[in-house]
């Protein structure tokens, strides 16, 4: 019963609404929390008691933290316990992945980082502990944000549990970012898929320097509409329930430069690990040297999100690169350039770093990199590749049209000159999209 399912949107959906809405505010999170672990355990019940023995261990450990304000040692010593655990965690799930003994646990990367990012601040007193188990739970086993996140801070959603919106404006804007997550998720992401996964089957032999673009294309946007569907929809169901959760994706294929595609893409696991790590290890403050191992390390880490394989880690590396030109050298002449100079200039730099991502091993991605060149005698096209082009346009042409703020920005147009109309138009193609969207999830 996963987020893009029949069964999650018309019967789990609705009686977790019901019954958050019946009771009294007090009650509210514990209806909550009590929902996010049975939606766990109906989609991975193997997994539910690692994911609550995790949780339970920094809950503990927490408590234990506060308890020994004044024994600095024991305090030392249950933290380190937590980060390693944590980080066994993450490092032995993917390591198993990678190996196909096993399968990730669903929101393991999620749940632990938003656990382990709590430990940390409260260990350095910047976060509280208010000792509620159920608020804790809530906070980091959310259903909504297990798939892909965002990831929170136990303030941030604090700050939304007391001051709750159930307004209907609110909830009008939870219906629209879910069911644009949706459209997202089951149109343009499996869209995307179904065509990498034909480009994929085309015989040895038979490649094109267009079938090797279209691979990385729609790979490209299989992975990105995949995230934003999922974080969209995570956003929709917390604004359900009155929260707001951060933006995580920011039109990012339409930055100006690389280092803004970075502010843009994945922004609360960026924000993760800047604060985690990079301001930790100083940031830029201790010279160029260290401000280049910092920026390589931040970098490597964000790719290793995606997997413990040296293709993700090659994907950081090669950011770094861009990012240290841009920092040290080049800004001064993109701030000078046409901003659609600056923005072709990231989108090719992007592209090109997911024929590193898509590739299964550091070779491939040399054959696709050649391939996308025309090198070693590819022809450009022939009939198989105009053949999926031509049954698959559409769905390309929508991913490269909403990766974009066009929509937004048409919207915001209509609503300023014509507000009525726009509530008219705004509730008309939601209801088309969320028709269409569970046409294609039967």
């Amino acid at each position: 019963m996963g987020l893009d399912t029949l069964t999650f949107s018309f019967l789990f959906l609705p009686a977790v609404m019901l019954c958050f809405y019946a009771c009294p505010p007090k009650y509210q999170n514990a209806v909550l929390a009590t929902a996010s672990l049975l939606f766990y355990d109906i989609n991975e019940w193997k997994s539910l008691p690692l994911m609550l023995a995790s949780l339970l261990m920094d809950y503990l450990v927490c408590a234990r933290m506060v308890r020994s304000a004044g024994g600095h040692r024991g305090r030392q010593v249950v933290f380190w316990l937590s980060v390693v655990k944590n980080m066994g965690l993450l490092v032995g799930a993917m390591a198993l992945q990678q190996l196909d003994r096993g399968t990730m646990p669903l929101g393991l990367m999620i749940y632990t980082m938003t656990s382990m990012g709590y430990v940390i601040d409260v260990y350095n007193g910047d976060e509280p502990f208010d000792g509620n188990l159920v608020d804790y739970l809530l906070f980091a086993s959310f259903w909504g944000k297990l798939y892909a996140g965002p990831i929170v801070q136990y303030s941030e959603m604090k700050k939304e549990w007391q001051e709750r919106n159930l307004s209907f404006s609110h909830l009008e804007k939870g219906v629209r970012r879910y069911v644009g997550g949706l459209a997202r998720l089951v149109i343009l992401a499996r869209g995307s898929v179904a065509i990498q996964t034909a480009v994929q089957q085309i015989p040895q032999g038979e490649e094109t320097v267009l079938s090797v673009w279209l691979l990385i294309i729609s790979s490209t946007f299989a992975l990105y509409y995949t995230l934003t569907g999922y974080c969209s929809m995570a956003r929709g169901l917390a604004a359900f329930f009155g929260m707001e959760l951060p933006e995580n994706f920011h039109y990012p294929f339409q930055s100006r430069t690389v280092s803004d595609f970075f502010n843009r893409f994945n922004i609360t696991v960026t924000r993760f690990i800047t604060r985690y790590v990079y301001i930790f290890l100083g940031a830029d403050t201790n010279g160029v040297l260290p401000t280049i191992l910092n920026t390589l390390l931040t970098t490597m880490l964000m790719g290793l999100w995606f997997g413990l394989r040296l293709n993700c880690l090659m994907w950081g590396i090669y950011f770094t690169v861009f990012i240290l030109l841009e920092k040290y050298f080049l800004m001064p002449y993109l701030q000078k350039m046409p901003p659609i100079l600056d923005r072709i200039y990231t989108f090719v730099v992007v592209m090109f770093s997911f024929s590193i991502l898509s590739g299964s091993s550091l070779r491939t991605t040399g054959s696709y990199l050649s391939g996308m060149f025309g090198l070693g005698g590819l022809p450009f096209a022939n009939n198989r590749i105009a053949y999926i082009l031509s049954s698959n346009y559409l769905v390309i042409l929508l991913c490269f049209f909403f990766a974009t703020s066009l929509t937004r920005l048409l919207g915001e147009s209509v609503r300023k000159r014509m507000p009525r109309l726009a509530e008219i138009l705004s509730f008309a193609v939601c209801l088309l999209v969320f028709g269409v969207s569970v046409a294609f999830m039967i």
